[in-house]
């Protein structure tokens, strides 16, 4: 008996040792045609959030490993709402969580630059990053993307105490959309 137990310990550790940081795995958004991979088991949430005059639900998805911080968020529109509007409301909010503001949400915070990322089907397509600080007063790096697909609106981002290309870009490269919305 003594030695089963030496050997499932064993084993135990063998996989836990084998286990990898990033574990990528289809994601699916509810209500929401985008693809997506994260590498880590989700978390969801959703909330009322004054994106639009009326409100809207915001979707989230998001999980942590790495040292990183990985998240999907998105809302359905009403059909009198501006999707291009509705991003840079957004786009502006979350530049506030992060203690940049700004006036414009064309105008980047000090030390953002325009992230280029090809999305095949998006319209309304920007992306963004820089430095910010986190809820605790914490530089943190960001890497966001905002985009709309017919009445559904998205954020996908990575937070971290860096952003190495090579960790973030899989998340990024795997997000599809229909050809249609």
């Amino acid at each position: 008996m003594r030695g089963s137990s030496f050997c499932l310990g064993c084993l135990t550790l063998c996989l836990v040792a084998c286990s990898p940081t990033f574990n990528w795995r289809d994601v699916s958004l509810a209500g929401a045609p985008l693809r997506a991979q994260l590498p880590c088991k989700p978390e969801r949430a959703e909330r009322q959030v004054p994106l639009t005059a009326a409100g809207t639900t915001l979707h989230l998805l998001s999980c942590e490993t790495g040292g990183l911080t990985f998240a999907l968020a998105w809302a359905t529109l009403a059909p009198q709402d501006n999707p291009s509007a509705v991003l840079d409301s957004w786009q502006l909010a979350g530049w506030a969580r992060l203690r940049q503001t700004q006036a414009a949400a064309d105008t980047p915070p000090a030390g953002w630059t325009a992230w280029p990322m090809p999305l095949a089907g998006a319209q309304t397509l920007r992306g963004w990053q820089g430095q910010g600080l986190d809820h605790e007063g914490r530089t943190v790096s960001a890497r966001q993307v905002y985009f709309a697909h017919g009445a559904v609106v998205y954020q996908a981002a990575v937070y971290g105490s860096s952003n190495d290309p090579s960790v973030v870009a899989p998340f990024f490269e795997a997000l599809r959309l229909p050809s249609t919305p």
